[in-house]
């Protein structure tokens, strides 16, 4: 196994990895919608989808890889009724096929966020 690690992408201080890569697979960690500091960006679902899949796509790249690379995602709204507006920016930038699926409504997360996405991919090869 190897840790795979931006720093172009927030490095919280809890004790998990960024990302791992284990063969040919990629696991990244649960990305919110904070920038290289910390921060939230955005109050709405859409802006904050597109930051959540720009970290995703930096640690992708850092594994060599690209959303393209994506088989299955996870995703944790704490609004459902937020769902129309995340599947559209989801659908924009997310290449067809477009990775399976899972999108679960939670109270809410660890962070004071709309939502949180965690994905897994496969290298480049």
């Amino acid at each position: 196994m190897k840790e795979l690690h931006s720093s172009d992408v927030y490095d919280d201080p809890a004790p998990y990895s960024q990302g791992i890569v284990h063969g040919e697979t990629i696991y990244l960690a649960g990305q919110v919608p904070d920038d290289d500091t910390g921060a939230i960006v955005g109050d709405d679902i859409e802006a904050q989808t597109r930051q959540a899949i720009r970290n995703i796509d930096t640690l992708l790249e850092a594994a060599d890889a690209s959303l393209e690379n994506i088989v299955s995602v996870t995703a944790y709204l704490t609004d459902l009724d937020d769902l129309d507006g995340f599947n559209q920016v989801y659908a924009e930038l997310l290449p067809d096929p477009k990775p399976a699926r899972a999108t679960v409504g939670v109270k809410e997360l660890v962070v004071d966020a709309r939502l949180e996405l965690q994905v897994t991919a496969v290298k480049n090869g």
